[in-house]
């Protein structure tokens, strides 16, 4: 089977936190404490504790790693998550004739009306998140910002040396 030392090990490797909780649930059985008392202390139900310990003996620690495929799954396909994806990279044009990029709210509409499918605020952000963009959020400027100072500020030419390591934007 599997000795503290190796379940300690497995801990400090793991990434994942519920895959952590369980190796240390099952630590903690293993030096002497009882699966109702982990369970307590872990706020989970004993069998849980129970049913940890039976997979880890049968299939070893490598079983308490959480499976793919759990969690909520998009209703949009492939095809339409392409489809967003391609939307959401070119930005709105406003009626002033400037334009403007996505807010959660520009996708939840698009989503709704394109595909009939409604989604929440949170799981919109996530959806975005998966499909490869970033939120993006607008500073304030400071009332106290002195701007022909930032315009000097901009416009001095640093040489390259003091540059290193400094991606400049082209």
């Amino acid at each position: 089977m599997f000795t503290t030392p190796d379940i300690a090990t497995a801990i400090c490797r793991s990434c994942d936190k519920n895959e952590k909780l369980r190796l240390q649930a099952l630590l903690l059985v293993k030096n002497g404490l009882s699966p109702a008392k982990v369970a307590e202390d872990f706020s989970v139900h004993r069998s849980t504790v129970h049913r940890w310990m039976k997979r880890a003996e049968e299939e070893g620690l490598s079983s308490l790693k959480c499976k793919p495929g759990r969690g909520v799954k998009s209703y949009l396909t492939a095809e339409q998550l392409s489809e967003l994806r391609e939307a959401l990279s070119k930005p709105i044009p406003t009626d002033d004739g400037f334009s403007r990029g996505w807010q959660t709210k520009d996708a939840i509409q698009f989503v709704r009306e394109k595909f009939g499918i409604s989604y929440s605020k949170s799981r919109m952000r996530q959806i975005i998140k998966n499909l490869g963009f970033s939120r993006i959020i607008c500073r304030p400027q400071s009332k106290r910002r002195n701007q022909e100072l930032t315009n000097e500020f901009i416009s001095v030419e640093y040489p390259a040396s003091l540059l290193r390591g400094w991606k400049t934007s082209p």
